[in-house]
């Protein structure tokens, strides 16, 4: 496995770690951040019926070490929790992972707060409740944006 730890990738004349990423695997990690239980262990199961592979936080702060442990394909998280809000994380994310794409979900959200979340780099928001089925339409078209489009499946064999 290729990680920061164990090897140095080039970049415009600089030396870089890759930050955590395994640039071998071919299912994408994503980030779940959800302060109510029963709803993140609802997202992590369905998302690894997808054949993804969830990373579990249960507030922004721990949403926050995660990023800084590794970058991942895509960020799911909660707006309103206790501490840090999905607003207050999206500026970090957007510094520690900025390919990530970030897909905000509330059930207090408003026009205003959607407009200020994508503004800040969100990718997508949703409001509860929202069908799953359109939770990973939502992931798909994000995860075609990187390594994990079609293409560069295919060409990962």
């Amino acid at each position: 496995m290729l990680t920061n730890e164990s090897r140095e990738e080039k970049s415009e004349g600089a030396i870089q770690p890759t930050k955590g990423v395994d640039l071998h695997r071919n299912r994408p990690r994503l980030l779940v951040v959800e302060d109510d239980a029963e709803m993140r262990e609802l997202l992590v199961e369905v998302l690894r019926e997808e054949g993804w592979e969830p990373v579990e936080a249960a507030n922004g702060a721990e949403g926050l070490l995660c990023l800084h442990r590794e970058c991942f394909d895509a960020v799911i998280m909660d707006q309103k929790m206790p501490g840090l809000s999905g607003l207050d994380l999206l500026p970090g994310i957007r510094t520690i992972c900025p390919r990530a794409p970030v897909i905000l979900i509330t059930a207090f959200g408003d026009a205003a707060m959607h407009q200020e979340a994508m503004k800040n780099g969100a990718f997508d928001f949703l409001f509860k409740p929202f069908r799953m089925e359109d939770l990973i339409e939502v992931l798909r078209r994000a995860l075609a944006r990187g390594k994990f489009s079609a293409g560069a499946l295919a060409a990962d064999g």
